[in-house]
C-alpha cells in the first residue's frame, strides 16, 4: 500500500530557508534538490551540489537548508510497504541522481495522480513510484559517478533521438566542454560503447523501423538515418543485422504483408519481372564479393584518430565516418 501525505515538485525558497523536522512513524521523505543545498549531517552541515537525493527513513531527523540566493527541490512525504522502499539501500545519506528530469518528471506525474484521488490512483501511483525508486537504486550502486555524467547522458539520448545528425567526436566533444579522447574514456566507461559505435546503432535502430514499417527507397532511409552515402549505409546495416537492407525489409512479414495488400510489388524480390535500373540495383542490394571480408568494424584494430576508438580508414580528421573508399564525407 503506496499512501501519498505530501508532495510537491519546483518549490522555490529564499536563501535564508532552513526545514527541521523528525520524520512522522511510518513515513518517508524524499527530497531531489535542483539547486545546491547543505545538509546536517553528523552534527556537521555539508553542501551538495543540484541534482542530489536524499530519502529520510521513518524516524530520522530532517535538516536542510539554502546556501544560495534561492533553495529549489521536489520533494514527497510518504507511506510505503514496497520493498524497492523499505530496503532502499541508502537513508539518511545524500547521492547523486544522473538522471534529474528523468526523476523530476516522475514526481510530477506522481504530483498530478495524488491530487486526482481517481479510482485508478492507486495502481498508477504504486507503478509510478516503482519507476521512480528503480531509477533512483541504480544511482545509489554508482555513488562514484563522474561528474559529467549527467551531460553524458544528455549526450546519449540525444544521439538516439537525432541520429540523423552529423555526429561526430569532436563536435561531441566540444559541446561537453572535454577533450575527444577524455570524452570516449568517459562514455565507453559510462555506457559500455563508444561514442560513435552508439551512433551507427543509433541510425542503424532508426533505418529497421524504416524499412518495416513504411515504402521509403532505401536511399531516401539512409539520408534520414544521416548518412550521404548509400553504399556506405548499407555496408554497417549489413554489418549489424547480417542483411542488405532489401533482403532485411523482405524478411519483415509486416512489411510484406502491407506492401502486398497496397498492391504494391517488391522492387528486391528476384521474382519482380521488370529489369532493375542501375541505380536501383546500387541503392537496393549492394553485393559484396567475399562477406568474409565484411566483418564488423568493431573488430578491426583501433588507431585513436581524431580521439575515436574506431579504425583509421573509417573517420576523417574531425572524426567524421567516412564512406568507403573516398577521402571525406
Amino acid at each position: 500500500m503506496n499512501t501519498i501525505h505530501f508532495i510537491g515538485y519546483s518549490a522555490v525558497h529564499p536563501s535564508d530557508f532552513q526545514f527541521e523536522a523528525v520524520t512522522a512513524p511510518g513515513q518517508y521523505t524524499l527530497l531531489l534538490v535542483t539547486t545546491p543545498v547543505q545538509f546536517l549531517l553528523g552534527g556537521q552541515w555539508m553542501e551538495y551540489p543540484e541534482g542530489t537525493a536524499m530519502l529520510y527513513a521513518p524516524g530520522q531527523a530532517i535538516c536542510y537548508r539554502a546556501c544560495r540566493e534561492t533553495y529549489q527541490n521536489d520533494w514527497m512525504r510518504f507511506t510505503s510497504d514496497d520493498p524497492l522502499v523499505t530496503q532502499f539501500p541508502l537513508t539518511g545519506i545524500p547521492f547523486p541522481v544522473t538522471d534529474t528530469t528523468y526523476c523530476h518528471n516522475l514526481l510530477k506525474l506522481l504530483t498530478w495522480e495524488a491530487s486526482l484521488s481517481s479510482a485508478d490512483s492507486d495502481p498508477i501511483i504504486s507503478n509510478l513510484l516503482q519507476a521512480l525508486f528503480l531509477r533512483l537504486r541504480q544511482d545509489t550502486a554508482h555513488r562514484e559517478t563522474s561528474a559529467h555524467a549527467p551531460q553524458l547522458l544528455h549526450l546519449h539520448k540525444k544521439i538516439y533521438n537525432s541520429p540523423h545528425l552529423p555526429w561526430n567526436i569532436r563536435s561531441m566533444a566540444d559541446e561537453l566542454h572535454l577533450s575527444a579522447g577524455y570524452l570516449q574514456i568517459l562514455y565507453k566507461k559510462t555506457f559500455g560503447v563508444s561514442c560513435m559505435d552508439d551512433v551507427i546503432t543509433s541510425r542503424i535502430r532508426m533505418a529497421r523501423e524504416q524499412l518495416t514499417y513504411t515504402d521509403k527507397p532505401v536511399a531516401e532511409i539512409a539520408d534520414a538515418c544521416g548518412y550521404r552515402n548509400v553504399e556506405h549505409f548499407c555496408r554497417q546495416f549489413r554489418q549489424q543485422t547480417g542483411l542488405t537492407p532489401g533482403a532485411f525489409r523482405r524478411s519483415t512479414s509486416g512489411a510484406s504483408t502491407r506492401l502486398s495488400d497496397a498492391g504494391s510489388t517488391d522492387r528486391d524480390s528476384p521474382h519482380t519481372s521488370g529489369k532493375k535500373t542501375p541505380s536501383e540495383v546500387s541503392r537496393e542490394d549492394v553485393s559484396f564479393a567475399d562477406p568474409t571480408k565484411s566483418a564488423s568494424l568493431f573488430s578491426l584494430p583501433h588507431y585513436n584518430v581524431a580521439g575515436s576508438d574506431l579504425p583509421s580508414d573509417v573517420l576523417d580528421s574531425q572524426g567524421n565516418i567516412l564512406p568507403p573508399h573516398t577521402p571525406e564525407l
